[in-house]
């Protein structure tokens, strides 16, 4: 009867853990902090068609990333961003290119439009450096931009950015996310815009 007794409290106790109150995930959404100054005329004649971001495995997920020592990365757990990195990087590119005009048209490939120029981007790493309070979040881009025409290959950068986080938690990684893609994406564009013709 004692056995049964305890048995039943371990029982209980359980079961009040597993449906107590969960933290919920805080969703942060990515976002570019800068806004390009258009021209009043167009650097590159022609169509940019921009592909979307590729990116290994561990990045295509919601969820944010950190590292509290060189060689590894980890998830947070409760902290996660509204979308996807990598199309998400493709999409603040294109509206970041449209800003400019350094093109006559910026549009995604796939979509049916004409291009002479095709923007590939790779997104290599991007996470929060937590090794020492409050860290910063490393982005490192590869860039290529191709003449569609013959296929050539006319530039390839790699473009890296960071930016300390302000508190040495999610919510500080969430807003350096923000300033080291703004850099990345200032670099994107003077890139582009400093290549010759």
């Amino acid at each position: 009867m004692k056995s049964r007794l305890i048995l039943l409290s371990l029982l209980l106790l359980t079961a009040c853990g597993m449906s107590g109150p969960r933290q919920a995930a805080t969703w942060y959404v990515l976002e570019d902090l800068g806004a390009a100054s258009g021209g009043a005329k167009s650097v590159w004649p022609g169509t940019l068609l921009v592909r979307e971001t590729d990116a290994p495995t561990f990045y295509q997920s919601s969820a944010m990333a950190f590292s509290r020592e060189p060689g590894t990365r980890g998830h947070y757990q409760y902290a996660r961003q509204a979308e996807l990195p990598a199309p998400r990087i493709a999409q603040l590119i294109r509206q970041r290119l449209e800003q400019s005009a350094l093109f006559t048209a910026v549009a995604p490939l796939g979509s049916g439009i004409e291009g002479a120029y095709q923007l590939n981007t790779r997104l290599l790493d991007f996470y929060h450096d937590a090794a020492r309070a409050p860290g910063e979040v490393k982005l490192l881009l590869e860039v290529e931009l191709v003449r569609r025409g013959d296929a050539h290959l006319l530039a390839r950068a790699r473009i890296e950015a960071s930016a300390p986080a302000p508190s040495h938690d999610a919510r500080g990684a969430a807003r350096a996310a923000n300033a080291a893609l703004t850099q990345a994406l200032d670099r994107l564009t003077a890139w582009l815009a400093g290549l010759p013709r």
